[in-house]
């Protein structure tokens, strides 16, 4: 058990690893070190909302540094007073996943050495899913202090959001490993492909969460009608049953787009077809999404303060 005195080290320690992030990227960023500008181009670059929004989106990949310290810290923050720490994330949601396909295996009286890993890796994924689509919602209502009193790209808040739950996601990637260790089912080169998977869904939720955290700010409605529709979706997608047991209605499964992003992700991990339709679905569906939450972001960017 850490002592006060370790838990308080410990807590200055990363808020000055957070606070050298963020003062890293304050001396980096526009505004920071630069050259200064006349005022003709002062004017100019002050009044084009375009110029500040895409270079918020240019810092993603230029200053990761920034939202990866805020995931992280939010993660150590969350469990720093307990024993297991980050392992309560992989043991409450390992608990879930096993117990659930237990009962639902005997109830649908399936063969649990394969029913089992494929419900166990499609409610990981899933549970990454949902709580990215959940948590966009207050992505940047919850950080309404610092879009008012810090000088970071908005886009960040939603990046450590999206961040933080991927972390979560790479702890419960343990709960696969001992299914597999139980069940042995075979794993070939293809399982590679799962990486590529997660590379699109990743992507592809950065733009949708972007989307949604903006009109969640501006429509204050829009995150309980989003809450209702991820149960509704959960329902409607192939993680508790397989599509091939739908009799009536397979063209609605086709067209859901978690279908295709379970499929390029739990498939190809549970030794699965690849299916390169799917492939090319997400693709097109990560592709999408990104250009419609940039554009999203470069319209309304400027009036994102004035809203939270």
């Amino acid at each position: 058990m850490s002592s006060p005195c370790d838990i308080e080290r410990q807590n200055a320690h990363r808020a000055l690893t957070v606070t050298d992030a963020i003062n890293r990227y304050a001396q980096s960023a526009p505004g920071g070190n630069r050259k200064k500008l006349n005022h003709s181009e002062a004017v100019t670059v002050a009044t084009s909302r375009s110029v500040r929004a895409w270079s918020d989106l240019k810092s993603i990949v230029s200053a990761s540094y920034v939202w990866r310290a805020l995931a992280w810290a939010d993660i150590r923050s969350k469990y720093r007073l307990s024993t297991l720490g980050t392992l309560w994330i992989t043991l409450s949601t390992g608990v879930t996943a096993v117990s659930i396909g237990l009962i639902y295996g005997q109830f649908f009286g399936q063969n649990l050495s394969t029913y089992l890993p494929y419900f166990t890796a499609g409610m990981i994924f899933w549970t990454f899913i949902a709580s990215v689509i959940g948590e966009s919602t207050q992505a940047l209502i919850s950080s309404g202090s610092w879009i008012k009193g810090a000088n970071l790209p908005i886009v960040f808040y939603v990046m450590r959001m999206l961040q933080r739950n991927f972390l979560i996601l790479l702890h419960n990637f343990i709960i696969v490993a001992l299914v597999w260790l139980y069940y042995r089912w075979d794993l070939q080169a293809g399982a590679l492909m799962c990486i590529v998977g997660l590379g699109l869904t990743y992507a592809f939720l950065l733009g949708l969460s972007l989307m949604i955290a903006i009109a969640c700010v501006r429509y204050r409605d829009v995150p309980p009608m989003v809450a209702a529709l991820i149960q509704f979706i959960f329902l409607a997608s192939p993680i508790i049953w397989h599509s091939s047991q739908v009799k009536v209605g397979s063209a609605l499964v086709w067209l859901n787009p978690i279908t295709h992003l379970l499929a390029v992700t739990r498939d190809p991990l549970i030794g699965l077809p690849i299916d390169l339709q799917s492939f090319g679905i997400a693709t097109g569906m990560a592709g999408l999404s990104l250009t419609a939450g940039a554009l999203i972001y470069e319209r309304y960017r400027d009036r994102i303060a004035y809203w939270v």
